[in-house]
């Protein structure tokens, strides 16, 4: 598999998280408040909003870095046996 078409693959998985980071970053309320999974409640049901907030950050801090470093060792920037480095 090329280079190119994995930083493709890792930069799409990069945006879906970002994006996914905001939604949680701009909620109201719980989205897992009072649901259950075959009879089970949910985890995460009794977090503070403080709490999914601050997972939306995460993600959306983790986004950007992930695919710094993904960038890097495909571009050949970090070294690592076994992959060919993207070259134009």
């Amino acid at each position: 598999m090329s280079g190119m078409l994995v930083l493709t693959v890792i930069t799409f998985i990069c945006i879906g998280s970002f994006l996914n980071g905001l939604r949680f970053m701009r909620m109201r309320t719980n989205p897992w408040a009072d649901r259950t999974i075959f009879g089970q409640p949910v985890s995460g049901g009794d977090w503070s909003m403080v709490q999914i907030r601050r997972f939306g950050l995460a993600q959306m801090v983790a986004a950007p870095i992930f695919w710094l470093f993904a960038a890097a060792l495909l571009f050949g920037m970090l070294p690592a046996e076994g992959i060919h480095p993207i070259q134009f």
